[in-house]
């Protein structure tokens, strides 16, 4: 029955993929020229930045283009959750997305960069590393897979809340069952803090807190506040512990079959929807803490020395993932980040 149940739902979900359509649209322009249409994908809700940050690269795009280029966004996990969305994108039944980084370390190890907790100690440090030579490495490599990597988009610092009690220091964390991201490396660094870990799919986590399947889970603030979460979760602790980007994958082929000009289009409009993009998590992010406040929440802040004791406890993924992206790419993040 659990077998046939799956299948159906991959069924539903292959559906509304093919629904969506293929890379191109077979119709031209007034000019007799091409029309290219961009399905874009995201997890988020319609109340998030993400939404707007599409929105924004869809304004960019279809104005540069002269109309050569549609872009039809897909919010609230509508196309599926982000492994799948990635998936489609590889199978050229979606063209655009911004998932997690975790999710896409099955597809590509340099991702798992991104998964080291308390990498980075602010925003402006994140950008200078993500917009540099070694994110645009870690991107490249996506091309192995068929998937064109074109930025970094931000989703924001991630923070812990939970519904049992207040998170002060490490030791309370023992026992709480601990919803992670999709990422064997982040179940291992949360399990070392004394919590009970599994990844489930963002998608599905407002169900999992409300019926106490999980009761801790870990968000962007802005995020936390657009999905509902401050409904189901009673306590914030402001730990800091991962800066979240959100790599902005094409299809590769769709993106070679394009022609140059609106490959350049395609690009430039990823970098504009970027830096509206970081403004709006900005503003989001300190708006969101007020607003999680309000709505109940209690709000811990840890101490140094309670903050000290998560980086080093969590960093026993750090050789892990040593071994998964190889020495030299980590040693260079090192110093960059030193």
């Amino acid at each position: 029955m659990k077998k046939l149940l799956q299948f159906g739902l991959l069924a539903v979900l292959m559906v509304v993929l093919a629904a969506c359509g293929g890379d191109k649209e077979k119709e031209t322009t007034d000019g007799g020229k091409d029309k290219y249409v961009i399905k874009a994908g995201h997890a988020a809700s319609e109340d998030h930045f993400a939404q707007g940050s599409f929105e924004k690269f869809k304004e960019v795009v279809e104005a540069k283009s002269d109309g050569r280029i549609e872009v039809q966004i897909f919010p609230n996990g509508q196309v599926g959750g982000e492994r799948e969305m990635i998936e489609a994108i590889q199978l050229g039944n979606l063209t655009m997305a911004a998932p997690s980084s975790a999710p896409l370390t099955a597809f590509s190890p340099g991702m798992y960069l991104w998964d080291l907790p308390f990498l980075f100690s602010d925003h402006e440090e994140a950008h200078r590393v993500l917009d540099g030579e070694i994110g645009a490495e870690v991107l490249t490599q996506l091309e192995e897979v068929g998937i064109k990597g074109l930025g970094y988009w931000e989703n924001g610092f991630r923070h812990l809340m939970n519904s049992k009690r207040p998170v002060e220091k490490m030791s309370d964390m023992k026992g709480l069952k601990m919803r992670t991201l999709e990422s064997p490396q982040q179940i291992k660094a949360w399990n070392a803090t004394g919590a009970n870990s599994t990844s489930i799919a963002f998608t599905e986590l407002y169900s999992a807190l409300q019926q106490g399947t999980v009761d801790a889970a870990e968000s962007p603030l802005a995020l936390m506040y657009a999905q509902k979460f401050q409904e189901v979760q009673n306590h914030l602790t402001l730990t800091g512990h991962m800066y979240s980007p959100w790599p902005v994958i094409m299809s590769k082929k769709f993106y070679e079959e394009l022609p140059e000009d609106l490959q350049q289009v395609v690009d430039e409009a990823v970098l504009e929807a970027r830096d509206h993009n970081r403004k709006l998590s900005a503003e989001d992010e300190a708006a969101s803490l007020q607003l999680l406040q309000d709505a109940g929440m209690e709000v811990v802040e840890l101490s140094d020395e309670a903050k000290n004791e998560f980086r080093e406890t969590m960093k026993i993924v750090y050789p892990d993932i040593e071994e998964l992206v190889g020495a030299e790419l980590f040693e260079r993040l090192m110093k960059e980040v030193e």
